[in-house]
């Protein structure tokens, strides 16, 4: 027993003793080294994924093809690579009025049962909902929520015709005015202008016309004749 408990409370030997370490030969690399090394292998490895594997991916690829009249209804949503987001299971539906193809008292009910969700500036109805742990079921509560708007819009036994709607004010566009602009016979006259002096500057016909030599002037001969001033 005793012997026993000796070999059990024994201290180990230092693990990281640098008297017992092996001789470094510098036949190795460093620990910076290797990781250097793993980096580069890495590196490589997606350069070599990149260079025969992507193209592959073309066999895969499917021509675009627009939406066609009957498809009005437009779903966002967000998507966050790693680790899963709250916002991820949010849907948010779009779709314009006029595509909806309501007459004036089908449209005037639906607005008033939208709406602040109603945007005046892009004639659209946005719904959105994040209520549902999963994408696909708020996709499908907010696609059933749209269709009882529409089946309500169109449901006349009371069109509530008699409430007005109050709508907020379209957003307005500053206009430019004419009388800022400058006139189309300067803006021509300026740009003949620049195109003709880029054309001479081009060609290199910025030199003297010929016939016309500038006499020679000798300095040092204007000196020489110059008479010297006398000294006091």
């Amino acid at each position: 027993m005793v012997g026993r408990q000796g070999a059990r409370f024994r201290r180990p030997d230092k693990k990281y003793d640098v008297n017992h370490m092996e001789k470094f030969d510098f036949d190795d690399q460093t620990t910076i080294g290797h990781e250097l090394f793993e980096n580069i292998r890495e590196v490589r490895k997606y350069l070599r994924k990149t260079e025969y594997e992507l193209p592959k991916l073309s066999a895969f690829a499917k021509p675009f093809v627009p939406p066609n009249s009957d498809q009005i209804l437009k779903f966002k949503t967000h998507t966050y690579l790693g680790e899963g987001h709250p916002v991820e299971r949010k849907v948010v539906l779009t779709v314009k009025v006029s595509d909806l193809k309501l007459n004036d008292t089908e449209r005037h009910k639906l607005l008033l049962l939208a709406g602040p969700r109603y945007d005046v500036n892009t004639d659209e109805i946005k719904l959105s909902s994040e209520k549902f742990p999963h994408r696909k079921q708020n996709k499908k509560y907010v696609s059933d929520t749209l269709d009882k708007l529409v089946a309500e819009a169109k449901n006349t036994t009371d069109t509530f015709a008699d409430i007005p709607l109050n709508l907020a004010q379209p957003k307005k566009k500053l206009i430019f005015p004419a009388e800022w602009a400058r006139p189309v016979q300067k803006q021509q006259s300026d740009a003949q202008a620049t195109s003709v002096a880029e054309a001479t500057i081009e060609s290199g016909r910025l030199q003297e016309p010929q016939g016309q030599q500038q006499p020679e002037v000798n300095v040092q001969s204007e000196v020489a004749e110059q008479p010297e001033a006398k000294k006091d």
